[in-house]
């Protein structure tokens, strides 16, 4: 319940340290007496954490206590901040708007009057607080202790054979009957399954297979209102050029208009996390069976409710009788269901042992994270459940709302890392070398998600809180065609707004105008997937911006009034514009670091008022017609960058310059020329950096075998020859060569016939992926020597290489596995 105000008192010392604004002398005094008290503040709600996390826990109804002063003083408190930080962001947007200073000080020094007057009054009250009674404190920690570590999903039991049962879960909804079918996920030890339904939800397989597909979790497969679970299916299956006129039709029209568009249309819709039987009439009444193999996806939380289904013989399920193996077929009410258990042990010792945690500790759990998570964890919940996360992103956004003290996505990592360990979050894909490229939430704590940033208005998600979010600092937009058209009710104070979900569809230019026109205190915006027809007017009068997400595919040229007025940004994302041309006003944004776009052609440096760009550390994807040593130079500590372009015309030009960056950690080149069999790529004529760790090639053509030259790369860990990188017939690994590679992808080789490499070479290889290699006859025999290879996925093998491969198929200590299965 603090969270707010002890992120403001972190601000009050960013701003005090030039961080967001050059403060003139007459205004530092009132804003440091103010940090000050706000510091004294903090020291108390220190001491006193274990009773504001037993208030939280009461306005959530989890506990009861009787404490008003407390109460009374956390809401003054959270007022005092919100009037403070509202006097605060008005300071700081004046200046940017480049105001007078003078003005601005008098401004300030009496608008902080009531604010220190406040939190004076405010202090003096907390010195007769008492703790409350350490007994209620005690019996949960007591609770605690009797339920073990946190969560349940985390128990040493793990499910086997996972991936079998992946492949099993995909036949059903794919290879099944034609019949509209159910297929049930039952919850067990060790298994997250909203993750496991999620990946197949999300597999390529299934997106290609069926036509459109819904995911509805909580809190709407709790309620059970069918009038509210059919508009959501309508959201997610039709196109939104239809939504307007359905909106307001009646349930029985809305059904009728369903049924009619997805008649002829193969669907998945997936409804995580099941509580009652009910939920099988709704969902039966909504969709039509089209005999053509659409189905519904459900995961199972209360798992006694099997017992409701009959056997094919007409029995009913015994919960003895669910198999640990192969799927169970049963029916209710005449539809059939496929029930899938996989622990690894019998349904009934299952139930036994995985006891739900209260909810009360999962509560309790979070409020005992140190506070530096606390936002970090609370700010998840703008991610739609069943999705993966993208870090990069997710740090990004963390940074830009300041809850990384140094700006770091060092730091940032270290945060995930944490939350991780505590099994707050699960990683769910990682590069080499450990770092963490995706991650999820698990269900468990999905609950806490729901509850708590509303509750202590951190953030606002208007289609799932039902309370006011008024002064909460952030809106999560979850369902655009509700959330955007009642922005006239939201807070013109607003920090962030976001809009995460995948969902693709035009964005309304009378929500922009109000967007621009409220909410001027912005310092997030990220419209996800929304499309923009053309750019957006009135957005270079968002002076605080540190992270600016748009999709605007007509964007060809980036404006100078954008990037003169946007000097805030830490992160400019527009992955689906394609820039031309770029203003001089580009080398003024010193704060930015982060910078993705389709494609983008950067301004030669005007030389005067402008210096190097030394905190930019991420670029995609660059043209490489402005890869010039002296742009390049200028971009100190670039360490992520993907050059996408004609690489062959701009040979001379790249190969000389990318030495100039000599903290490149990552270099994706993907070849975009108009005649890409003529391509006159010269590795050897390339001056890599030797600092480089990953680096890839797409659609490059090389005629020359890239390993003499990529071999010498002294901390290269990770090399990807992609599509068409490479067409030649022979690759040749010299001794000693490639001392820290650790993946080694060769993809689309399609003319590769020999592979050979000297002693020692590649000796930390751990993971090897060849598709396909149609021509190649024997892998090196100098590979098998290797002791850190464990994973070989090879494609489309010929028989000569097939046969020898199944040699080593066994050998556990290869991880050897040939593709397609059965081959």
């Amino acid at each position: 319940m603090d969270i707010n105000f002890r992120l403001f008192f972190e601000r009050l010392g960013r701003v005090l340290a030039g961080e967001e604004v050059t403060l003139p002398d007459a205004a530092k005094q009132p804003i440091q007496n103010l940090h000050a008290e706000s510091e004294i503040v903090t020291s108390w709600l220190r001491e006193f954490e274990d009773d504001i996390s037993c208030l939280l826990m009461q306005k959530i109804g989890e506990v009861e206590i009787d404490d008003p002063d407390l109460g009374n003083i956390m809401d003054e408190i959270n007022f005092f901040t919100y009037e403070s930080e509202k006097v605060i962001d008005t300071f700081i947007n004046s200046i940017s708007e480049q105001k007078s200073q003078s003005s601005c000080s008098e401004d300030i020094f009496d608008a902080l009057q009531g604010p220190q007057s406040r939190i004076t009054d405010i202090k003096q009250r907390m010195q007769q607080l008492k703790h409350m009674d350490s007994k209620i404190i005690d019996r949960i920690k007591t609770f605690e202790a009797e339920y073990g570590y946190f969560p349940a999903s985390s128990k040493s039991r793990d499910t086997v054979g996972l991936d079998d049962r992946m492949e099993e879960l995909l036949d059903l909804l794919i290879e099944g009957p034609p019949q509209l079918s159910v297929v049930v996920i039952l919850d067990s030890i060790g298994l997250d399954k909203t993750a496991f339904a999620g990946e197949a939800y999300n597999s390529s397989y299934v997106k290609h297979y069926f036509d459109c597909h819904a995911w509805i979790s909580e809190p709407y497969s709790n309620e059970y209102d069918a009038d509210q679970i059919v508009d959501i299916i309508i959201k997610f299956l039709m196109p939104s050029s239809r939504l307007s006129e359905i909106e307001d039709k009646n349930y029985e029209m809305k059904k009728i208009i369903l049924h009619e568009y997805i008649m002829t249309k193969r669907y998945l819709i997936v409804i995580d996390d099941v509580w009652t039987i009910r939920m099988w009439d709704v969902i039966r009444e909504i969709l039509p069976d089209n005999q053509n193999g659409s189905r519904v996806l459900i995961t199972l939380t209360d798992i006694e409710m099997v017992t409701s289904f009959q056997l094919e013989d007409g029995e009913n399920i015994r919960l003895d009788l669910v198999p640990t193996g192969g799927p169970l077929r049963a029916t209710y009410k005449g539809w059939p269901f496929f029930i899938l258990y996989h622990g690894s042990i019998s349904l009934e010792e299952n139930i036994g042992e995985a006891v739900e945690i209260p909810l009360v500790l999962r509560y309790f759990k979070y409020c005992s994270l140190p506070f530096c998570l606390k936002p970090c964890f609370l700010y998840l919940s703008v991610f739609t459940a069943h999705l993966e996360i993208s870090t990069r992103q997710l740090y990004q956004l963390w940074i830009a709302e300041g809850f990384i003290p140094d700006n770091s996505e060092a730091t940032a990592e270290s945060y995930l890392e944490q939350l991780i360990k505590e099994g707050f979050v699960e990683a769910k894909k990682r590069k080499a070398g450990g770092t963490i490229n995706t991650c999820s939430i698990p269900g468990c704590w999905r609950p806490v998600l729901l509850l708590v940033p509303p509750e202590v208005e951190f953030i606002f998600s208007p289609s799932i809180d039902r309370g006011s979010g008024k002064k909460a600092k952030r809106l999560n937009a979850v369902e655009r065609e509700g959330d955007f058209a009642c922005l006239d009710d939201y807070d013109s104070q607003l920090h962030s707004l976001l809009c995460c979900s995948p969902e693709s569809c035009h964005f309304d230019p009378i929500d922009w105008e109000k967007i621009c026109g409220m909410f001027k205190l912005l310092r997030v915006l990220d419209l996800g997937s929304l499309v923009l027809i053309q750019y957006p007017s009135g957005i270079e009068n968002l002076f605080l911006l540190r992270y600016l997400k748009l999709n605007i595919p007509s964007l060809k040229s980036l404006p100078s009034s954008l990037l003169s007025n946007l000097l805030n940004l830490y992160t400019l994302d527009m992955p689906f514009s394609y820039i031309d041309h770029t203003a001089d006003e580009f080398w003024k944004m010193n704060k930015l670091r982060h910078l993705n776009f389709g494609s983008i052609t950067l301004p030669a440096h005007p030389g005067k008022y402008c210096g190097s760009l030394e905190n930019l550390n991420f670029i995609s994807a660059l043209h490489p017609c402005c890869c010039t040593e002296d742009i390049l130079g200028r971009l100190p500590n670039l360490r992520n960058l993907r050059i996408q372009g004609d690489l062959s015309y701009n040979q001379s030009l790249l190969s000389k310059s990318l030495c100039r960056l000599s903290c490149l950690e990552s270099l994706k080149l993907a070849n975009e020329s108009k005649m890409p069999r003529l391509s006159k790529i010269a590795l050897a004529e390339y001056l890599f950096p030797h600092s480089l760790t990953h680096l890839s090639f797409s659609n490059t053509v090389l005629m020359d075998d890239p390993m003499p030259t990529l071999e010498k790369l002294p901390l290269l860990q990770v090399l990807k020859l992609k599509q068409n990188s490479y067409s030649g017939r022979k690759l040749t690994c010299g001794s000693y060569g490639f001392p820290n590679l650790k993946v080694l992808h060769l993809k689309s080789m399609l003319w590769l016939e020999e592979w050979t490499m000297g002693n020692a070479a590649m000796p930390k290889l751990e993971c090897l992926i060849i598709n396909p290699c149609a021509y190649l006859k024997k892998m090196p025999e100098q590979l098998w020597c290797i002791k850190s290879l464990n994973k070989f996925d090879c494609w489309w093998p010929q028989p000569e290489l097939r046969q020898k491969l199944r040699e080593f198929e066994d050998k556990e200590q290869y991880g050897v596995q040939l593709y397609p299965y059965g081959i």
